[in-house]
């Protein structure tokens, strides 16, 4: 497919603040429309994989994407991080999978599902709330993404709502089903409020979840908005859901910028 000209603009803002190429390729088995992965170390390149079979969207994907590897970059070079968690935060989990699943599942479908549920809820800290500075920043500077960004989100919105089924809050841990529905009714709470849509935030005041999520999105507000402050915006969440210790900040690990 062709990308627009908005994409490839941002993809080659990329390339000149990183010093590292970006490389855009199709993948029709992915089941998202875009992920990235950082050249690490003396890598070649940041590759984008997208998926042209999803549709419309694919370009706010990429674009994305690529303004989460300018936000790495951004701080400086000894500021930058990566994020990792620990094996406090395995070990809780595998604890509580263990409490609450012990008479429905053996041990080895445990051992599954605790990877499953924390890997996903770390994913979940360390992306939303610095996800949601990208796209603020999209939309700002990039505002003929807004209805493809428009129409992902919302598609993501919809997503969330799978972890109210009962089958799914049956299935997980009361801590970690709070933490996950708290940062999505964050995320439900940012749309809402960029979008004048109060809807989107009913099932979350229904399930009790929208007032924890506001207050998140109030943390999302207080601290400062730049990339220096990311570390200190995931820190802020991961207190306020009670995740202290299940995380890490490392060094950084991306290709250096060339000089």
């Amino acid at each position: 497919m062709t990308l627009q000209d908005t994409t490839k603009k941002i993809v080659a803002l990329v390339e000149e603040r990183t010093g590292t190429p970006v490389i855009t390729t199709p993948d029709p088995s992915q089941g998202t429309l875009a992920i990235v992965k950082i050249a690490r170390h003396s890598a070649p390149a940041h590759i984008v994989t997208y998926n042209p079979r999803l549709g419309s969207g694919v370009d706010y994907a990429i674009c994305f994407q690529c303004g989460g590897v300018l936000r790495a970059y951004a701080p400086t070079e000894a500021s930058r991080f990566d994020f990792g968690a620990t094996w406090r935060g395995r070990r809780e989990t595998e604890k509580l999978i263990n409490e609450h699943l012990r008479a429905s599942f053996p041990k080895e479908v445990r051992q599954k599902l605790k990877d499953q549920f924390f890997d996903g809820l770390m994913l979940q800290l360390r992306s939303v709330a610095v996800g949601l500075r990208v796209d603020g920043w999209l939309s700002q500077e990039f505002p003929e993404l807004a209805e493809q960004q428009r129409a992902v989100n919302d598609r993501q919105l919809k997503d969330n709502l799978r972890i109210l089924s009962p089958e799914v809050r049956k299935m997980t841990p009361g801590k970690i089903l709070i933490a996950s529905l708290t940062m999505n009714a964050a995320f439900a709470a940012f749309w809402s409020k960029s979008w004048s849509e109060p809807v989107l935030v009913a099932p979350y005041r229904e399930t009790g979840n929208l007032t924890p999520g506001e207050a998140l999105l109030k943390l999302w507000y207080d601290v400062p908005q730049d990339s220096d402050h990311d570390k200190e915006l995931i820190d802020a969440w991961g207190k306020a859901l009670g995740l202290e210790g299940w995380y890490e900040f490392l060094p950084f690990t991306g290709a250096l910028q060339k000089a």
